[in-house]
């Protein structure tokens, strides 16, 4: 059947299911952080979640991201992860910086995001880019990708122990 046959609606449903990275999704600030994919961009290429607590250098990655990373943690995240909270508050970010197998040569960023309150898989805004030109990210929230991973290890989506 050629596709100019198939039904109208067929052919939305098609459409509607696409691709979902890199859908804005219009969430506006959230964290002091524009949670759109080019605000999210700008916010890591600029490096402003530095002064944040870190891990003290790049580890080995336990599954995913590449061969090396260092995750920081936002204050609001920091002090909930602290006080042994099984659920985050809308706020929480936290960037991982993503390395050549290295440790020195940055390659890209993953960054996560609290944006609603509860515990379901569209809670939170998952962000991967890669540079220089960080032109072909994984954005959005719910992706199964993100979610399975972050879903099976630590406390609400977040993988990573607080460092000490």
């Amino acid at each position: 059947m050629r596709p100019s046959s198939l039904p109208c609606t067929v052919l939305l449903t098609l459409v509607a299911c696409g691709p979902s990275s890199s859908v804005d999704e219009g969430l506006g600030e959230v964290g002091g952080l524009d949670t759109s994919e080019a605000g999210i961009t700008a916010f890591v290429r600029e490096g402003r979640y530095r002064e944040w607590l870190a891990e003290p250098a790049p580890r080995r990655s336990v599954r995913s991201h590449g061969d090396r990373v260092r995750v920081f943690f936002n204050d609001v995240l920091a002090r909930s992860m602290a006080e042994g909270n099984r659920v985050h508050p809308v706020g929480s970010i936290t960037v991982k910086e993503l390395f050549e197998s290295d440790g020195r040569t940055t390659r890209g960023h993953a960054l996560d995001i609290k944006v609603a309150e509860g515990t379901g898989k569209d809670t939170w805004v998952f962000y991967e880019g890669f540079g220089p030109n960080y032109d072909d990210n994984y954005y959005g929230r719910g992706h199964d990708t993100c979610h399975g991973c972050h879903a099976d290890q630590g406390t609400d989506y977040v993988a990573t122990p607080l460092p000490r």
